[in-house]
């Protein structure tokens, strides 16, 4: 196992971005490059001195990435170069001055972590040597999940899974090994974490959300992106702002339809949770809200992001979102108003693909610049962008040292691998266990099957515990290369009594074809699944004289459009192996089915057919170890659903979303929507029960000044074995003058009582979970948490205790909507907006 202690960046507590600026180092600029192009020596010049230096097209320039993919020749026809050699990439620094490339897709130019970090820092001597002002480039890389970029890396839990594990502590410690194992490969940005509430199983990035719950989805982001700046030379970027996860659809990129309440009640507070840790970047959401694209919203950007959030860093488009003004969304009819409608409502930097009809960086750069010089983008618009991009490299040491030390990737490559097993464990989901079918003994013979071959002989379902940008946009290549990985057929073999493995087809060959294209079409289920009559044959042969059979469920890895779905019903293959084993299977024979999939599979149908239930989502390299050790009871599963499972997904579509924050009702009898499994459901192999509870004070006069209380409550072990315990606390019961949601969770905290122990667990509760918008429809109200009674329940139908609010007040955001009213959209509330909007008042012209 690799070692894993590299240090940390000491800074007595305060977060590098603050120190950085606090101390001046984020002005300074160190010796960069000297070529003919260059500057020699830019020791002692600050960032302002280097920015009135800088000619318009360098900083156009500097607000320009490109994605730039292996070390292979440039493909023929290809706009910008597709590998990472000097000799075709090189005019990208020495002729357009690019400030920035990413490797996208969790693609990096090689597997191999040693070939990156040279081929990375020749590239950088080549840049700061050549290009204009030797300014560095930042490289952007999708780890996402753990550097799941390198072949023998740590994949953590996919983002799902830690919202089960119910963890932030672990998070954070797992994603620290993430920010030191991607800065030793000589990238500095990971665009993540993904901050977009969990709510549409529809959507193809779900596995992507933590939770559907504000409180929780902001509690791992925030770790996350802290954790994910720990390394001096990394950056986080929280993405996609705001509201890219509740497409009217379903599908990727659609565009939303949400409330004002909504998106200020639920959508919006977890991306402010995540830039309490001061991320140097945010991506921007590829989509549109009520009617506006989120790259062209100076309301989003500008409003709230820069002026009512406070953020600072960069802001990024996501992957050639200003030519998706034109093609995705029929917006504009010409790149040029794309690029001033979106540079002019906040847009730092544009991220250029790699391929195809779209502009390529030289003829978005001279768009820019034409903007600019034609007075269409204001000189102060651009000179802001740009000092962003600077003070953002000077943070990460980019000037002073523009290369990274070599030495550093085979130390860290592959480590955390005590805390990602941790956390793959938390995160698996006991739903079902009728008859106490699980624990195993790990005596029983068993018959492992389920997906996990493909027509060349390759494991595919370590494809389906990684999920999406695992060593590829669509996950890992059936022949590899992986992440360090164990399986779960090695790891049960050796931990029971014998094991025979009949493995079902699985294919996920096909996903680049895409849906409706002809010829090869990806199904819903993200692969191509089969049973054939040969693999049937050998399950119901073998599963006569098992003990217990363990049937592998699920989906394959997928990501972005290429997810979307209409159905939520496993394949039909899977359905029909379900079926041989119970059919074959003696009556006592437990039939236990293990889930790996990033969204709520399956019907009631299936697994009534099922004795036990492990939903294991998406765990990573660790999946093998975890699931087995879960199975025959070396582990006691622990993990609580952080999302809402459909109760109808057997038919197309069925009623969806149904978070746990959904207003009454929830059926008007014509219809049953309500959920298969509620939010926080998980089971254990003991019981736990609660007793006592109490408040550390029942009523708050202000919670403006008391916006956090403790919630006690006495838990019991009353089984027989040791075992961890999520306690959920929710506010279940409230009024006030809008409608308040069914449940929303306030507070969570993880506990391990041995057998028999009883203990006080304190629950903090953030009252700010209690705001809501209020007034009419319009919802441009300050959020307030409003006077009255609210009920505290813990865990589903728990005991209950009750909170008294005496006055209402404000916890995050004591001010009206931001641009209430700017009338003219300009992004200032002037003297003009108010006439305006007196003459509309008074009716006049």
């Amino acid at each position: 196992m690799a070692d894993d202690s590299e240090p940390a960046d000491e800074t007595d507590g305060t977060s590098r971005r603050t120190f950085m600026k606090a101390t001046g180092a984020a002005t300074a600029t160190a010796a960069v490059g000297g070529g003919a192009n260059g500057v020699a020596a830019q020791t002692g010049t600050d960032v302002e001195s280097l920015l009135a230096e800088m000619s318009l097209r360098e900083k156009a320039g500097q607000m320009t990435q490109v994605a730039i993919g292996s070390f292979e020749p440039e493909p023929e026809g290809s706009n910008v170069p597709d590998n990472f050699e000097v000799d075709t990439v090189g005019e990208l620094f020495s002729e357009l001055a690019v400030g920035s490339v990413l490797s996208g897709g969790a693609v990096p130019p090689s597997f191999d972590g040693n070939e990156v970090v040279s081929g990375v820092n020749a590239l950088q001597e080549y840049n700061v040597e050549n290009a204009p002002n030797g300014i560095p480039f930042l490289y952007g890389v999708d780890a996402t999940h753990g550097n799941d970029l390198l072949e023998g890396a740590t994949a953590l839990p996919q983002r799902m899974n830690m919202g089960a594990a119910r963890d932030p502590d672990l998070v954070e410690e797992a994603e620290r090994h993430t920010s030191r194992s991607v800065a030793a490969m000589g990238a500095h940005w990971t665009f993540a974490p993904t901050t977009d509430l969990q709510r549409d199983p529809r959507w193809g990035r779900f596995y992507e959300g933590i939770s559907e719950d504000p409180l929780l989805e902001g509690d791992i982001s925030r770790v996350r992106a802290r954790a994910l700046e720990d390394d001096p030379r990394m950056t986080a970027c929280v993405k996609h702002f705001a509201a890219y996860s509740v497409p009217n659809n379903g599908n990727d990129r659609a565009p939303a339809s949400t409330s004002l309440r909504d998106l200020r009640t639920d959508l919006l507070p977890p991306y402010r949770e995540a830039l309490e840790a001061e991320p140097g970047t945010v991506m921007v959401n590829s989509g549109a809200v009520n009617g506006k694209p989120a790259h062209a919203s100076h309301w989003l950007l500008t409003d709230v992001l820069r002026e009512r959030y406070g953020f600072e860093g960069v802001i990024l488009s996501d992957y050639d979102d200003l030519n998706r003004l034109i093609t995705n969304h029929d917006y504009v009819s010409d790149f040029r108003t794309a690029t001033k409608r979106a540079i002019n409502a906040g847009v730092d930097m544009y991220m250029i693909g790699n391929g195809g009809s779209a502009p390529g960086p030289g003829q978005y750069i001279d768009t820019l610049v034409s903007l600019v010089e034609d007075g269409e983008i204001p000189t102060e618009r651009v000179d802001e962008a740009v000092r962003n991009i600077l003070e953002l490299k000077a943070d990460l040491g980019l000037f002073s040292s523009p290369t990274v030390d070599e030495s550093r990737i085979d130390s860290t490559l592959g480590g955390a691998q005590a805390a990602s097993e941790r956390l793959a464990k938390e995160s698996l989901v006991l739903l079902e266990n009728e008859d106490d079918a699980l624990p195993l003994s790990g005596a029983e013979s068993v018959l492992l099957t389920g997906p996990g071959i493909d027509g060349n002989g390759n494991d595919t379902r370590a494809l389906m515990q990684h999920g999406g940008w695992t060593l590829g946009w669509q996950g890992p290549a059936a022949g590899g290369p992986f992440p360090r990985q164990n399986l779960l057929v090695d790891e049960l073999r050796s931990r029971v009594g014998s094991l025979t493995h009949v493995p079902t087809s699985f294919d996920n060959g096909t996903w680049w074809a895409g849906q409706g294209t002809g010829g090869n079409q990806q199904s819903d289920e993200n692969g191509d699944f089969a049973f054939t009559d040969e693999q049937e044959s050998a399950v119901r042969d073998a599963a006569p004289d098992a003990d217990a059979v363990v049937v592998v469920l699920g989906e394959g890895p997928h990501n972005e459009g290429f997810g979307d779905r209409d159905e939520l019903v496993l394949d039909e293959s899977q359905q029909r192996l379900v079926d041989a084993v119970t059919e074959a299977a003696p009556e006592e024979t437990p039939v236990v089915g293990v889930m790996y999939a990033g969204s709520p599979r399956g019907s009631v149908e299936t697994f009534s057919q099922l004795d036990a239930l492990l939903f294991a989502g998406e765990p990573g390299s660790d999946a093998g170890v975890a699931v087995a050790e879960t199975l025959v009871g070396e582990y006691n599963p622990s993990g609580r659903l952080a999302f809402t499972w459909p109760g109808n997904a057997g038919t197309p579509v069925g009623t969806t979303p149904v978070p746990l924050n959904r207003y009454s009702p929830t059926s008007t009898g014509a219809t049953d929507n309500g959920p298969l499994y509620e939010f926080g459901r998980g089971l254990s192999y003991t019981s736990f029960e609660y007793g006592e509870v109490s408040l550390s004070r029942s009523s708050v006069a202000d919670p403006s000044e008391t916006s956090e209380l403790t919630l006690s409550v006495e838990v019991s072990n009353a089984g027989d074995r040791a075992g961890e315990h999520v306690v959920d606390v929710f506010n279940t019961q409230s009024y006030g003058t809008v409608l308040q949601p069914i449940r929303r969770l306030v507070g969570y905290e993880r506990v391990r009582l041995a057998a028999g122990e009883t203990t006080t667990v304190d629950v903090p509760v953030d009252l700010s979970a209690l705001e809501v918008v209020p007034g009419d429809v319009l919802a441009v109200m300050p959020k307030t948490v409003e006077a009255g009674e609210y009920e505290l329940t813990v865990g589903p139908d728990g005991p209950t205790a009750t909170l008294t609010v005496e006055n209402g007040a404000s916890i995050t955001d004591d001010r009206p909507v931001p641009g209430r009213y700017d009338i003219d959209g300009d992004g200032d509330a002037t003297f003009a907006d108010v006439a305006a909007l007196f003459r509309a008042v008074r009716g006049g012209d």
